[in-house]
């Protein structure tokens, strides 16, 4: 699907001192078609994806930050 590409968005998140940052989300696929999100916070990237939970495919979030983050796309994009 080609149309899961140009899906950009931002959502807050807390770092390590709890302080809100801004993260801008851009949902992509892998070749098959599995959607995952690419993260971009304070200048780094991380990528996480859902299967049965929110997981971190690449990057150096914590487990609740990916948790958060994985709640705020979930939020942002309706499934809740």
């Amino acid at each position: 699907m080609e149309a899961s590409e140009d899906i950009k968005f931002t959502v807050m998140l807390h770092d390590n001192e709890q302080k809100k940052i801004k993260v801008e989300v851009k949902q992509t696929e892998t070749t098959d078609g599995i959607p995952y999100y690419v993260c971009t916070l304070n200048d780094k990237e991380a990528q996480i994806r859902k299967d049965e939970k929110w997981e971190q495919i690449w990057g150096s979030l914590t487990h609740k930050q990916v948790d958060e983050l994985g709640s705020a796309i979930s939020k942002h994009l309706g499934d809740l």
